[in-house]
């Protein structure tokens, strides 16, 4: 298998030739015109101006085009994913506004005529946060846009189409965490942020991140960090 060890940008064209391989290395496919034909495990998907594709390290994949194409390639070492980027089948998505200016900036280094690494860099870790974003299921993206709100396991399970047993079962497979750790953990961390960041009364926070009471919050500190919200508070010198 190919190994890389920087990422590599470049515009390439696909003929009407199957070719079947796989590589050590990720990609990220995002089209500039025509279309492209991939089967990467159990998927058969057509990437096309509508259609951005990611295909992970190791996925033995089969393309060909049979229209005049030109599309950007994103290599990505190994080394550089995080493991919820890590996996064993490809995930397509819409070309969506954040993706086209990704795409744009991407396009304007490799378009320098001295092409600058270092700043290629430095846009990965945008092109990793919407990496996850996008493949972040939906339940769990449910959890993190509402944590602030009353989270039924059944309204989870419900996103997943799930029963609640199974989706108990595929969480913790997920997350290795139970929803209501994962939910606690999440309303832990807002709770941090608006402790570190405003002068908002613990009370306030408590109900910002999702409590009827402050004793609440107090309980959910006092389980993870063993002081209260008001000791790290002060803690952290706010």
């Amino acid at each position: 298998m190919e190994k890389i060890k920087d990422l590599v940008a470049e515009r390439r064209t696909y003929s009407n030739t199957q070719d079947t391989h796989s590589h050590s290395y990720a990609q990220l496919i995002l089209p500039l015109q025509g279309q492209l034909f991939i089967n990467a495990g159990a998927q058969e998907l057509l990437v096309d101006h509508e259609t951005l594709f990611f295909l992970p390290p190791k996925c033995a994949h089969t393309f060909h085009s049979v229209v005049r194409n030109e599309f950007l390639i994103l290599d990505i070492p190994h080394f550089m994913l995080t493991r919820n980027v890590l996996g064993n089948r490809g995930y397509s998505w819409k070309l969506n506004n954040q993706w086209k200016g990704i795409r744009y900036l991407i396009l304007n280094e490799i378009n320098q005529k001295h092409r600058n690494q270092t700043a290629l860099k430095e846009l990965y870790p945008y092109i990793s946060f919407y990496l996850l974003q996008d493949q972040q299921p939906r339940s769990i993206s449910y959890i993190h846009e509402h944590y602030n709100e009353k989270i039924s396991l059944q309204k989870l399970a419900s996103l997943e189409h799930y029963n609640r047993s199974y989706y108990s079962d595929w969480f913790l497979k997920q997350t290795g965490k139970s929803p209501s750790t994962y939910i606690q953990e999440v309303r832990l961390n807002k709770a941090k942020e608006l402790l570190l960041n405003t002068d908002l009364p613990i009370l306030h926070i408590a109900i910002q991140v999702g409590f009827e009471h402050q004793s609440s919050l107090t309980r959910l500190f006092q389980k993870y960090e063993g002081i209260s919200p008001r000791q790290f508070r002060e803690k952290t010198g706010f």
